[in-house]
């Protein structure tokens, strides 16, 4: 993910070049801070869950892995409302 940080900084660096207009000041750090916090919701719990020994590329997983299973989903579900705040 840290190639997506660096592409999302190039777009608010270059957008103003390329446009001349700038991105609202107010809104990109939104985006940034929203975008951080998906990203660490989203991989984070990963770790938990491999400690726990969940295997990993399966279809269906026990239901003992549900509860980091959806802090993930919901990390991924705001990172993707943050990339709708970069549009």
């Amino acid at each position: 993910m840290g190639a997506v940080f660096a592409i999302f900084a190039g777009m608010y660096y270059w957008i103003g070049k390329m446009t001349g207009l700038s991105y609202p000041d107010a809104l990109s750090r939104v985006h940034f801070w929203t975008m951080f916090v998906g990203v660490n919701l989203t991989f984070f719990p990963q770790h938990f869950l491999g400690l726990a020994g969940m295997p990993r590329r399966i279809p269906d997983y026990p239901d003992a892995y549900a509860g980091w299973n959806s802090v993930s989903s919901l990390g991924s579900m705001i990172s993707a409302f943050s990339a709708l705040l970069f549009i």
